[in-house]
């Protein structure tokens, strides 16, 4: 038996944040792809090819733990995921995904978001990629989520850039001072996601790109991002819409609407003459979240326009 499934990666989150005693965030699916193939025979319980990915073959023990049929077969998957980790991409969940949907397609059977949220969840805390358009989900409990924007997605380009340095999802959701600091910017987060579901209701660009830089703006006090206040003072004069970061993560896109796609070139030039040391990661745009079972190129448009 074989199935392959596709999951996007995300760039950072729309917005993130405590609202209502809940760790939630909008996602931000972005059109670079991580798939993976799972081939099933009968056998003992063994699963191979993930011996540098533990997570997804957690996530692969689990599921079929859950649909009682461990020990019944012998896995072997095939991941292939060209981002890098540690930066906010959300590259351990959409191996995790990836991983669980291809077994899942395997079997012939459907995995609905809300069992795939509770499966990730098991392994760690995890983005809510895995749903449809652009949802909210709470990525420390995994006990809520729904998408709030199905497609078509407002068209959004997002250019992303890595600032440098790692974080650890598990040891930054650890951090004693993490619920009263999500407390103190709460207001704020309320704010960013009345706004971005209001852009995702209209398909207007404009609400999504101001919350999701409300939403970076009041992370500075968790988790700063160099320079954020000069850089989106900075690329509004070329018809940027805002900026998202990663709230656990190193990483920032640049929020550009298609209208503006003619500026792009110069957006790049712009931030790279001012941030030198910053990598940029690539050209991407706003997509859909869940999983995609049609192979489509692994990486969005590349950005040395």
């Amino acid at each position: 038996m074989y199935g392959q499934a596709q999951l996007p990666a995300t760039c950072g989150e729309l917005a993130q944040g405590l609202i209502g005693g809940r760790f939630l965030h909008l996602t931000c699916p972005i059109d670079a792809w991580v798939t993976a193939s799972a081939s099933l025979t009968q056998g003992s319980g063994r699963i191979e090819g993930l011996a540098d990915r533990p997570k997804a073959a957690r996530a692969v023990s689990t599921l079929l733990e859950i649909w009682n049929l461990e020990g019944r077969f012998d896995v072997q998957i095939d991941l292939d995921n060209p981002l890098p980790s540690g930066k906010g991409l959300a590259t351990s969940t959409a191996d995790i995904c990836a991983a669980a949907f291809a077994v899942a397609r395997a079997l012939g059977r459907e995995l609905a978001p809300a069992e795939m949220g509770r499966i990730a969840i098991a392994v760690e805390p995890s983005d809510g990629l895995f749903f449809p358009g652009i949802a909210v989900f709470d990525h420390r409990s995994g006990a809520w989520g729904k998408t709030v924007g199905m497609p078509p997605i407002p068209p959004l380009h997002i250019l992303a850039y890595d600032l440098g340095g790692e974080v650890d999802t598990i040891e930054f959701n650890s951090r004693a001072d993490l619920l009263e600091a999500n407390r103190q910017k709460e207001v704020a987060v309320r704010r960013a996601f009345a706004l971005i579901t209001q852009g995702l209701r209209t398909g207007d660009p404009g609400p999504i790109g101001e919350g999701a830089t409300v939403s970076a703006r009041a992370n500075q006090s968790i988790l700063p991002k160099e320079a954020l206040d000069e850089i989106i003072g900075g690329i509004g004069a070329f018809g940027a819409v805002g900026v998202n970061v990663a709230h656990s993560g190193t990483v920032l896109g640049v929020l550009v609407p298609d209208s503006s796609r003619h500026r792009i070139g110069a957006i790049v030039n712009w931030v790279e003459a001012r941030f030198p040391k910053w990598s940029r990661l690539g050209h991407f745009r706003l997509v859909g979240g869940g999983p995609r079972f049609t192979k489509i190129s692994r990486w969005g448009k590349d950005a040395a326009l």
